[in-house]
């Protein structure tokens, strides 16, 4: 193999170049033994080794704390292959593969770069690009503590990753990031870290677990529990309507979770189906805090002002149109009935052109009956919903757990009468 050229892009020593001969190896780490040494808390005294081999560049780690990393993906004790362009990660530092010292009167092989050695260049080399590298669209080192994998998502104000936090265990956690210059309002990073605050105090199998939250380098950010699984405006995107069976299972997790937020005194103000997701194995978990409030201290924060509403138009309750401090278990219950109406129909209970006729069906209209929309829905499930969705608060189920029971016994007479019907074939 030719020399290779490798460079720290990030760390302790960004800007260096390191070279390695033809069958040449070196450790990397902060111990006084490493080939190249990297004074950083986050590398291991012996952190990982590259070697220069005739089967090419090959790095293994040295059972490092923080492990080490390629293009995001950890590596074990054993040798793998990098290639030109490859991201190394090394705690908080960053290495690049350049490429190779391409021998004199030999042709550069095409995808990789070749360097030649060039007198005042650092290290005596000098790149020559011979194909671009596929842009990356994130850093990986955006928040200490934690190497990122990919984006799953981006919004206005920032993004969400799959990230490993190497503060943490190495666990895989969902990373959602702000960046302040995106942001007008200083009201969304109080509501964002609210969302932490929130969700620290909601320990259920049913709401999306919360880690960390804090503030690195100008960026915001909150990690939280990373989930294999679908949004539920996704599955309605891809089926249109859900079955019965799935839906009841779905929303009848739900109503737990909003009870165990209720007793903890935690409105959500945002239940729609984007803010469901689903496992692979129909496990329901309640997502985004972020507009979540305690109803034991309506107006104390003054991130709601009086008068202001808040939520999602198609699924809000009448009584959170105006002022969302008016908003307590019986709001969350609405929207919990517009999302089961959603999934049962595939399509939003209203669905109108302006704001203005928006709110004047949410005052004055009931949505079209479920049964007239999807025959296969039950009687009794749909006057589950209807009461769900009452325009006045009072004439709703009064606690979670209330629609929670009806909608388990419901469901667990269907399957039974599914289970008989099935025996008698």
């Amino acid at each position: 193999m030719p020399r290779v050229a490798m460079r720290l892009v990030r760390g302790a020593r960004a800007g260096e170049l390191i070279t390695l001969a033809d069958n040449q190896m070196i450790v990397i780490g902060r111990g006084s033994d490493a080939t190249f040494r990297i004074q950083d808390p986050s590398i291991s005294r012996r952190h990982c080794q590259i070697a220069n081999t005739q089967r090419g560049l090959l790095i293994a780690d040295l059972g490092s704390s923080n492990g080490t990393y390629v293009n995001g993906q950890r590596l074990s004790n054993t040798w793998a292959q990098i290639n030109v362009g490859d991201s190394v990660i090394l705690g908080q530092n960053e290495v690049r593969v350049l490429g190779f010292e391409q021998p004199a009167g030999m042709p550069a092989a095409p995808p990789q770069q070749s360097f030649q050695q060039q007198p005042g260049h650092p290290g005596g080399f000098q790149q020559q690009q011979q194909a671009p590298q596929p842009p990356r669209d994130f850093d990986p080192n955006l928040v200490d503590g934690y190497v990122i994998q990919q984006k799953l998502g981006q919004g206005a104000f920032g993004s969400v990753y799959k990230a490993i936090w190497t503060a943490g265990n190495n666990q895989v956690v969902a990373l959602k990031t702000i960046k302040p210059q995106l942001v007008s309002d200083t009201k969304d990073i109080q509501r964002f870290f609210r969302e932490a605050e929130t969700g620290r105090k909601l320990v259920h199998p049913n709401i999306t677990r919360v880690y960390d939250a804090g503030e690195c380098r100008g960026t915001h950010y909150l990690s939280m529990e990373y989930i294999e699984g679908s949004e539920v405006s996704k599955l309605i995107s891809q089926y249109g309507r859900l079955d019965v069976g799935y839906a009841m299972r779905v929303v009848i997790q739900i109503a737990n979770a909003l009870q165990h937020a209720c007793d903890r005194g935690i409105v959500h103000r945002d239940i729609k189906p984007e803010n469901v997701m689903v496992t692979g194995a129909c496990v329901a978990k309640l997502v985004d805090f972020g507009l979540a409030k305690s109803f034991t201290q309506a107006g104390s924060s003054g991130l709601t002002a009086p008068g202001e509403g808040m939520g999602t138009l198609a699924y809000m309750p009448p009584e959170q149109l105006d002022n969302a401090l008016n908003a307590d278990q019986r709001s969350d219950i609405y929207s919990l009935g517009a999302t089961l109406y959603h999934m049962l129909s595939g399509a939003r209970p209203f669905n109108e052109k302006t704001t203005r006729s928006f709110i004047m069906k949410i005052l004055n209209n009931m949505p079209p009956p479920i049964r007239q929309v999807n025959p296969t829905v039950p009687q009794e499930l749909s006057d589950i919903i209807e009461r769900a969705m009452a325009k006045k608060p009072e004439d709703r189920y009064q606690q979670p757990a209330e629609m929670e029971n009806e909608l388990t016994q419901l469901f667990q007479r269907l399957a039974a009468e599914y289970a008989n019907r099935s025996g008698e074939m």
